[in-house]
């Protein structure tokens, strides 16, 4: 009984140090339930602009789902702007609530006035990156999975970085890297990606994104994407 009381007490030591030095790198849990090994300030240092789209009067794609695309991609904002901040992130979000960005600036009723007062936002915080999220839509009811759009060559790697993490971590097709003629991608001056999530004209995806365990997950796969992007920009 002696053994076995001390050989307790040092495997709980041995336990709690382990647990220690694990939350001291930021070792993380994928969805597949491999470690993502992440420094505690992977981003220190870095502006970051979150672009959850549409909000306000504007709903966004109304799907087959029980929730919009407003709802969808700021409640994925938000989980995604608290990734970024525990890695030492500074992250502006261009929409805090279900309001129209452009409602009462000098964008207001002007063409695309929610586009323009999102990327003079960006442009003017002098963000290292601009993430827009999206949900899609098909007449195909069977469409599904996720796609990442670049503008300018300068684009495509932070594109690729979060499109070969964001199916992966959802477990959801790969419909790949695309080249997309974009408001918020032409005039934003940093490198840009918009992100479409899943398709709210699929049944499974509609309803699986009105559920906040997989906006968290969506939130990581993203998160995962832009980590990569800085580290092999460093």
């Amino acid at each position: 009984m002696k053994y076995s009381f001390y050989s307790s007490i040092w495997a709980t030591i041995l336990m709690l140090v382990m647990f220690f030095i694990s939350g001291l790198f930021g070792s993380e849990k994928t969805t597949s339930g491999r470690s993502y090994n992440l420094p505690s300030r992977a981003l220190a240092g870095r502006t970051i602009v979150v672009d959850p789209g549409h909000g306000g009067a504007d709903p966004g794609t109304v799907g087959v789902g029980k929730t919009t695309e407003a709802d969808n991609v700021l409640a994925i904002a938000w989980e995604l702007k608290q990734l970024l901040e525990q890695a030492g992130a500074r992250v502006i979000l261009t929409r805090q609530g279900n309001v129209n960005p452009a409602d009462g600036t000098a964008y207001s009723g002007l063409p695309n006035s929610q586009l323009a007062a999102r990327v003079a936002q960006a442009n003017r915080s002098e963000a290292d990156i601009f993430v827009s999220l999206h949900n899609d839509w098909s007449d195909d009811p069977n469409a599904a999975g996720s796609a990442s759009y670049y503008y300018k060559s300068h684009d495509w790697a932070l594109a690729e970085a979060v499109q070969r993490r964001l199916p992966a971590q959802l477990k959801a097709n790969d419909r790949g890297v695309r080249h997309g003629d974009f408001y918020v991608l032409r005039n934003t001056s940093m490198p840009a990606v918009l992100v479409e999530i899943g398709f709210l004209s699929n049944a499974r995806e509609a309803e699986l994104l009105s559920q906040r365990w997989y906006r968290l997950e969506a939130a990581r796969g993203v998160f995962y994407g832009i980590v990569d992007y800085f580290q092999a920009m460093s």
